[in-house]
């Protein structure tokens, strides 16, 4: 019962995950040194800087120094109550523009939408809540188009695997580089 209590104050007194559109400089203010970053690449066109907090995972996805996206898990992998998945959309909600849940073809995963295009989805079976911005989601998709000359194009490489994403539509996790 003290462990509940203790895990319902710190969510409703530590804002677990940074805004969408924060900078780098703001993320750092919020949650200390990162853990963990990789840089943006051809094939993804955002960097990343990953903190842990509060028995909480997150990495933010970045462009041009600003928050595009975010992924927010259980330090121990474990679900998220509902309670905890409304704190922590809370802490990005707008309020002129609340979240709003909307339909979704595959039942392991639930979707929100705000007026400015911003989405998130709890993936039920890996327990990960994850934002994404309409700039991020224009983003990923400029990156999956096939170049526009008429060249063939590049043999991929052996020396550089990209691991795949854990979770159906998420970027990859980020490297475990050392800031």
């Amino acid at each position: 019962m003290l462990r509940a209590a203790l895990l319902l104050f710190c969510l409703l007194t530590i804002p677990l995950r940074a805004n969408l559109g924060e900078t780098v400089e703001q993320c750092v203010a919020r949650y200390g040194r990162p853990v963990g970053y990789s840089e943006a690449s051809a094939k993804l066109p955002f960097g990343t800087v990953a903190y842990s907090a509060g028995g909480y995972t997150l990495v933010v996805f970045l462009m041009k120094n600003k928050e595009v996206g975010a992924r927010v898990s259980k330090a121990d992998g474990s679900a998220f109550t509902e309670v905890e998945r409304q704190n922590i959309m809370n802490a990005d909600s707008q309020a002129s523009s609340p979240w709003t849940a909307v339909a979704n073809d595959d039942p392991g995963t639930l979707r929100w939408t705000r007026a400015d295009k911003a989405t998130v989805l709890y993936d039920k079976e890996k327990h990960v809540l994850i934002f994404t911005s309409d700039e991020m989601a224009g983003a990923m998709h400029s990156a999956q188009q096939p170049p526009a000359s008429n060249a063939e194009p590049a043999q991929a490489t052996a020396s550089t695997p990209v691991p795949p994403s854990s979770t159906p539509g998420a970027p990859a996790p980020p490297a475990t580089n050392s800031p």
